[in-house]
């Protein structure tokens, strides 16, 4: 329920003196640094990107407007936010602003999930920069690397083919070959391949042609037959025919697939490198005997006992796998074997520590991610502790919301409609004069109409004004049931509408939007305690809106 104005500030001085003393020195402290960061700071940041307001010497920017808009799911960018209200948009950052201080006041940035969360964040992003630097700009696709890749997988063969389904007969086949038999008449014989017909002549480039059969057509010479190839439970004999260099027209058709195709296989190889390096220059000790114990098949009570087993495992540096940790890895990620997990959590220690080592989070771009991200765990957390537990909905609040908002709960005007649709206004005039003459309109869709719904009579079912085009949107107001339209447009199309019935303006019940009031509720609620916060921390904040800038930026993004 909405708190009064006056339990609102004692709730907010209450919060605000937890610990009285520190509370004012810590504000003396504050309002000195803010004084020194309005005065000293700005300056900086106005040189970096432009500042939108200032809150307690806490500067609002373009860059913290993009951030929110982000965070708040809104998938256009800035440069496609020509409409949004910037003005409205930054009253809404400088609410949030006053609450995240307000948070920092009451310390919730120490919470030790605050805390995780952060740290979580930090390595996340040092992983993602540690990959960079290491694996993604280290990597080089030449023009060289694209076309030789490209000659190699487009080189052309003429390929005489036999396929069984038995190594036997494969092998029988092949020794007739060697006594000179003709292959082509072998493979209209024996083979189950789709060439048979053509004696098994077939043309492929390299990379259809399978790893193993590819390996073996690259040895022969043309003339020359493989021996018997193994391949997807099938069994082939290959003739090298003819081959011919890949076309250079192709080329650009595939350059980016290949290009794509490299640079995923160079990435992998200087990954599988650089873990290499990582662990070499890592004080790794695995507990092998300890290791060869456990049992991952065992039963539930077995499981158990090992979950609770706290030896260590495996040790890097300061990071430490116990063997309870192990088995809580194992049913993570199911069938991999016991080395396979070991490996995959030494991996994933060894780059963590290499990212956290090199302290992106102190330059700044990371940073103020960081800080960002911190803001928005302080508001949120504050929204969870202080003002949801004052949210309260009872049966009667639902039932007093949705009497004063019937009309969000209104069931639109749905129409039954029948449509011929034909591609020209003369084929329209000729349909709309047969049903003035007295000719069935169902009959005359389904012979005449080029709709979906023509094998139907032409029958749409019940549809909303909103569901129909706009030229019917315009028709169907004016139409009583039984009424046929004059000739409307239909996209690119013409035809004629016929209102077979329809429905009047009908308020849901409650039962029925039960789900919906309840998040008017909810959300009526929220935001009323939310601004009540918001407007009692603005009586002793010093609030400074660079309108210039916001003006500014407005033109910018309606450009």
């Amino acid at each position: 329920m909405a708190l009064s104005s006056k339990k609102l500030r004692a709730k907010s001085i209450w919060l605000r003196t937890k610990s009285k003393k520190l509370y004012v020195i810590g504000s003396m402290l504050y309002a000195l640094c803010s004084t020194l960061i309005f005065v000293c700071g700005c300056a900086s940041v106005l040189q970096k990107e432009s500042v939108l307001a200032v809150v307690d010497g806490n500067p609002i920017t373009e860059e913290d407007l993009k951030y929110s808009l982000n965070v708040a799911h809104r998938r256009e960018d800035l440069s496609s936010a020509g409409t949004l209200n910037l003005s409205e948009y930054v009253q809404k950052l400088i609410d949030d602003r006053l609450i995240i201080d307000e948070a920092l006041r009451m310390g919730i940035d120490q919470y030790p999930e605050i805390q995780k969360a952060i740290k979580a964040y930090i390595l996340r992003e040092s992983v993602v920069r540690l990959r960079d630097e290491e694996i993604v700009k280290k990597v080089l696709v030449t023009e060289e690397d694209i076309i030789s890749l490209y000659k190699k997988n487009n080189e052309q063969f003429s390929l005489g083919m036999i396929e069984t389904t038995s190594e036997e007969d494969a092998k029988g086949i092949l020794e007739q070959l060697k006594r000179g038999e003709s292959f082509g008449d072998l493979a209209k014989k024996y083979s189950t391949h789709i060439s048979k017909e053509k004696g098994g002549e077939v043309t492929l480039k390299r990379f259809s042609l399978g790893s193993s059969i590819a390996e073996a057509v690259s040895s022969l010479k043309p003339g020359e037959f493989s021996d018997v190839i193994n391949t997807s439970g099938k069994y082939y004999i290959v003739k090298l025919i003819d081959r011919k260099e890949a076309p250079d027209a192709e080329l650009e058709k595939v350059r980016g697939r290949i290009e794509k195709a490299i640079r995923k296989q160079k990435e992998k190889e200087r990954s599988d490198e650089y873990l290499k390096y990582l662990r070499e220059h890592a004080n790794i000790r695995i507990d092998r005997e300890l290791l060869s114990t456990i049992r991952l098949d065992g039963g539930d009570e077995e499981l158990k006992k090992w979950s609770e087993d706290k030896r260590p495992l495996v040790e890097i540096n300061d990071s430490v796998l116990t063997a309870g940790d192990f088995v809580a890895e194992a049913a993570r990620f199911g069938r991999k074997s016991n080395e396979n997990l070991i490996n995959n959590w030494i991996d994933s220690r060894v780059v963590d520590r290499e990212a956290l080592s090199r302290h992106y989070e102190m330059k700044s771009d990371l940073g103020d991610m960081v800080n960002r991200y911190k803001n928005q765990l302080l508001k949120n957390t504050f929204i969870r502790i202080v003002i949801m537990p004052q949210i309260s909905i009872l049966d009667k609040t639902m039932e007093d919301y949705y009497q004063g908002h019937q009309k969000n709960y209104i069931k639109p005007v749905s129409f039954k409609i029948q449509q011929i649709i034909v591609k020209t206004m003369d084929e329209a005039r000729d349909i709309l004069n047969n049903l003035q003459n007295g000719a069935d309109f169902s009959w005359l869709a389904k012979n005449k109409s080029i709709g979906v719904e023509a094998s139907k009579g032409g029958d749409i079912g019940w549809v909303t004004k909103a569901e129909l085009t706009e030229s019917a949107r315009k028709i169907v107001d004016t139409l009583k049931p039984g009424d046929t339209s004059p000739i409307i447009k239909l996209d690119s199309n013409y035809g004629v509408i016929r209102l077979l019935g329809r429905t009047e303006v009908e308020t849901k019940e409650l039962s029925e939007v039960r789900e919906a009031v309840y998040r008017g509720c909810f959300d009526e609620q929220y935001n009323t305690l939310f601004d009540n916060y918001v407007s009692q921390l603005k009586i002793d904040a010093k609030i400074k809106i660079y309108d210039e800038n916001v003006r500014s930026l407005e033109k910018k993004l309606q450009r």
